[in-house]
Formats: C-alpha cells, sequence, structure tokens
C-alpha cells in the first residue's frame, strides 16, 4: 500500500471514531475515483478512500470519505465524515458534518450539527445548519444560516449570515460582522483587536476579550521544547538498546495502517477497562496494576515510533546505522510535537498520531508472541 493511501486510510478510521455509531451494514471502497450517479440509491453506509468521490444520488446511511476532491450534490440520509483537500456540500445531509480538510464548502442544508476543521471554510448563502456550527479554521466565511450557535476560532471571520443563538469565537487576527449579518443572541470573541461591526446586528451583548498575556506563551513553548527532548531521550535508549524492535514497531506503522488503527483502538479502550476489572477481584490487583503501567508507558512512548517513520519517511531510508535512524527520529519527532500542538485540529493529530502508535507496539507484541509459539517456546 502506497504512502498516498496509507495516510488516507488513516484519516478515514480515524474519522470512524467520532461517528455515534455505525450501522450494521456497510459498502467499504477504497479506489481511485467514486461517483454516485442522480437516481442511484445505496442503503448502506458508506466508506471511501481514494482519490475523488462525487455524490449526486442517494445514500441512506452514513457516508465516511477520506479523498483529494469530496463533492456531495445529492442527498445522504445519515451523517457525513469526510477529510480530504477540497469538500463541498451542495446536498442535503439528514444528521451531522464532521468535516476536516484544505477547503470546506457548504452551500446546502444539514439537518443537525456541522463541525470543521481545515485551512479555509465557506458557509454559502443557501446554506442552512439545523443546529450549531463549532470551526477551527484559518478563515471562516459565514454567509448562511445557522439556527443555534457559532463557537470554536478561526485566524481571520467574515460573517454576513445568521446565527440565531450565541456566537463565541477566538479570533487570531481580524473579525468582520458586515451589514446583512444578524446574531440573536450574545457576541463574544477574544481577538487582538476590535472587531469591525455593522450597526444593529447583534440582538444581544456584544463583548470583546483581549488574548491572554503574550508571555504565558514563552512558557508553553519552552515546556513543549522540553517534552520534546524528554521524549527524544527515551527514543535514543529506544534505538540504541532495542534498534531490531523499534524498527519493527516503525515498519508495521506503513505496512499494516488499517490494522494499526484497529489494533490501537482495542489497545486505547479495553486496556484501561480490563486493567479497573482486574483490580475489583483481590486476586487480579498485581496484573491490574502492570496492565495500567504498560497503558502509561505505551501511551507516551507510542509517539516515538510515529515520529522515526516520519522522519524515515522523509528521508527515504530506513538504513540500519543508528546514525541516521537518530537523525530520522529527531527531525520526525520534532514534526510531530509541532502538529500536536497546533490550534485546535492538534487535538485530532495528536489522537491519530497516538492511536497509530499504540496499533503498531500492539501488532509487534502479537507478532513476537506468534513468533514464540511457533518456536514453542512458550
Amino acid at each position: 500500500m502506497s504512502v498516498k493511501y496509507s495516510v488516507r486510510f488513516i484519516i478515514l478510521f480515524t474519522l470512524l471514531l467520532i461517528l455515534p455509531s455505525a450501522a450494521s451494514a456497510s459498502d467499504f471502497r477504497a479506489e481511485e475515483r467514486l461517483v454516485i450517479a442522480e437516481g442511484e440509491i445505496i442503503n448502506d453506509d458508506v466508506y471511501f478512500a481514494g482519490n475523488s468521490i462525487t455524490v449526486d444520488g442517494i445514500i441512506n446511511g452514513d457516508l465516511i470519505a477520506a479523498a483529494g476532491e469530496i463533492k456531495v450534490n445529492g442527498i445522504i440520509n445519515g451523517s457525513l465524515a469526510a477529510a480530504g483537500g477540497s469538500i463541498a456540500v451542495n446536498g442535503n445531509i439528514t444528521n451531522d458534518i464532521r468535516a476536516a480538510g484544505g477547503t470546506i464548502t457548504i452551500d446546502g442544508n444539514v439537518g443537525d450539527n456541522a463541525l470543521i476543521f481545515g485551512g479555509n471554510f465557506i458557509l454559502g448563502r443557501n446554506a442552512s445548519i439545523n443546529r450549531d456550527l463549532t470551526v477551527g479554521v484559518g478563515n471562516a466565511v459565514i454567509d448562511g444560516t445557522v439556527n443555534r450557535d457559532i463557537n470554536g476560532g478561526a485566524s481571520n471571520m467574515e460573517m454576513r449570515g445568521t446565527a440565531m443563538g450565541n456566537v463565541t469565537m477566538n479570533i487570531g487576527n481580524n473579525m468582520r460582522i458586515l451589514p446583512g449579518a444578524r446574531i440573536g443572541g450574545n457576541l463574544v470573541y477574544t481577538a487582538p483587536r476590535p472587531a469591525e461591526i455593522a450597526e444593529d446586528v447583534v440582538s444581544g451583548d456584544t463583548i470583546h476579550r483581549v488574548p491572554p498575556d503574550e508571555r504565558r506563551d514563552v512558557f508553553g513553548i519552552i515546556g513543549g521544547i522540553i517534552g520534546y527532548l524528554w521524549l527524544l531521550l527515551v527514543g535514543i535508549l529506544f534505538l540504541v538498546i532495542a534498534p531490531v524492535v523499534s524498527q519493527r514497531i516503525t515498519d508495521n506503522i506503513s505496512a499494516n495502517p488499517l490494522k494499526n488503527l484497529l489494533w490501537g483502538i482495542l489497545f486505547l479502550i479495553v486496556t484501561p477497562i480490563l486493567a479497573v476489572i482486574l483490580l475489583i477481584t483481590i486476586i487480579g490487583i498485581p496484573l491490574g496494576l502492570i496492565l495500567i503501567v504498560i497503558y502509561i508507558i505505551s501511551l507516551y512512548i507510542s509517539r516515538i515510533f510515529v515520529g522515526l517513520w516520519v522522519g524515515q519517511y522523509i528521508f527515504k531510508t530506513s538504513e540500519k546505522k543508528t546514525r541516521y535512524k537518530l537523525i530520522s527520529l529527531a527531525i520526525g519527532l520534532l514534526i510531530v510535537f509541532i502538529g500536536i500542538n497546533l490550534p485546535i485540529i492538534g487535538i485530532l493529530i495528536h489522537f491519530i498520531v497516538v492511536v497509530l502508535g499504540l496499533g503498531a507496539i500492539a501488532l509487534t507484541a502479537y507478532d513476537y508472541y506468534r513468533g514464540l509459539k511457533g518456536q514453542k517456546s512458550i
């Protein structure tokens, strides 16, 4: 499986986690291009990973897609979870939209909530979101209607549309509430400077909060650097003490992305539950405590192997010499740390990184177990 499709599969299965439920039937597809033509009806959930997907027909279920280009012109009688370079929704979504991408445009109807992460977001003038809109984007243009609240953060925001409830935003640069806009509740925003607000567009109170003292950010940066250096030190110890195991875990990330995600999710959810069950019993207390320690350590070191994988991919090498691995680890781990500390979207990146790392650790441990069992060592 190529790196391109591995990344899309990773995003696709991460999106599955934020869906409230999954139907018993599903249609899973991994291909270059998928078109659901006008008049075509699919009575399943659709899971897609590829270059592009266009929906002109009807999906009676959820659509979960990771692609370079995603277009929904038809009807989805369920939820949409999408990740891609360009996402355009001009049709109707009965339930929620959860989308992450470079440019996201909604110009149709959303029956429930919308959760948007990305570079640019446009809510077109024909768009209607029945409940709340939550964003974490670079630039936001709100020309449509949100029947409840707008929340989140953006570097820049322009609004000509309607929010029937409150608007609560963290703004990195500028916000403009232009003539024609309407806010039925309060406007509360945190920004370095006052917003440009047209007269008589806010029915409630307008509250401007100044961001916290930037000196606090310096301490956060210092803390992040220390955290990176500690994790790098632990990673170096792994590479020196257990180079074969470390490389095997790293190789599993690119070789089995789907299995990694499945095993990572199971490890993340099932392990603490099992530990609690063991702690309830008198006999199982020692094993439960050991399981908790393994769980905490695995959560911490999971980022190391993803960092090594990223670094080796950048340098196009899995060179066995330790010094090359150390360089790859240092660069890759730095990229991972920057990603997980990005505002808002960093939470999603951190989750993906941890689940990938946990899955690779679990898969490698299981491979070693099978090997020992095959040799009748256990």
